[in-house]
């Protein structure tokens, strides 16, 4: 809460609130985006955390959540993204709200590579379904309570941080999209296809903010859009964010999760209010 410094951005946020009234629309189109952080968040969890559940891999977890387009055949060659893109579970971060010691088969929580450099090398496994790969359990099978059974859950999944500073970031971005803030999310049952919106928006010319807009969207097929990230921005800009509701399994359980991420550059993404 501190960080956020609640009280020093009030000012702001009231006055963005009512330009948003005015605001023109978010325009149509294909273009490079800029997510912030928060954004970047929701995005690893919904089209990178889901999918690398071997549970929704195998088909054992498939009428609440659905599958996942990430097939046993793809595990150490699917060029999920580019190579900016390198995803990290960790059990064990610190301040994470996916953190603890053990998970609830008794596994020690621990730090495992998802995708290196672009290219799925792991799956998030239970015991149960690490079997069927002749692996151990990487100590994801979580429980919301001692009357449910231990699920594959997310910990803390994180992009890891780039090289880049957020005001060099957009300097280097001619024309394209800021968007901050999640405001709506819809992705179809094997994380594919998906279309996300955020609060505000802002262009970008020349490397500088320009206009403002009101309802932002961004829609993708996910590995196409992935494989479209050119830039994520360093540890100056790296916030480890809660995901306190995340839904799975029937009986539904709720768990706790974390995501780390930083502001990060997309191209060739299609924008627009959808009408």
């Amino acid at each position: 809460m501190r960080r956020q410094d609640l009280p020093g951005n009030a000012s702001r946020v009231a006055e963005e609130a009512v330009a948003l009234l005015t605001a023109p629309q978010c325009p149509s189109g294909e273009m490079t985006v800029v997510l912030d952080g928060s954004q970047v968040a929701l995005q690893v969890h919904e089209s990178c955390g889901h999918p690398v559940e071997l549970d929704r891999v195998m088909g054992t977890e498939a009428a609440y959540a659905g599958t996942s387009f990430l097939t046993l055949d793809k595990l150490g060659s699917y060029q999920y993204g580019s190579e900016h893109v390198s995803i990290i579970a960790d059990g064990s971060m610190p301040g994470g709200l996916g953190t603890f010691g053990y998970d609830d088969e008794g596994v020690p929580a621990q730090r495992v590579p998802i995708i290196e450099h672009g290219v799925l090398v792991n799956y998030l496994t239970d015991r149960q379904s690490a079997a069927h790969l002749d692996q151990r359990s990487n100590g994801t099978g979580r429980a919301s309570s001692w009357g449910r059974t231990p699920l594959v859950r997310m910990t803390n999944l994180s992009i890891v941080p780039g090289t880049w500073r957020f005001d060099d970031l957009l300097a280097d971005t001619d024309d394209g999209l800021y968007m901050q803030t999640n405001r709506s999310w819809s992705i179809d049952d094997r994380r594919l296809n998906f279309q996300f919106g955020t609060e505000i928006a802002w262009e970008i010319k020349g490397g500088k903010l320009g206009k403002m807009y009101r309802n932002p969207t961004y829609t993708g097929i996910t590995p196409r859009f992935w494989n479209g990230c050119d830039a994520v921005c360093n540890e100056e800009s790296y916030v480890i964010w809660g995901t306190p509701n995340c839904g799975k399994g029937q009986p539904s359980q709720v768990a706790h999760v974390g995501h780390g991420a930083a502001p990060a550059c997309f191209r060739n993404v299609r924008v627009g209010v959808v009408r």
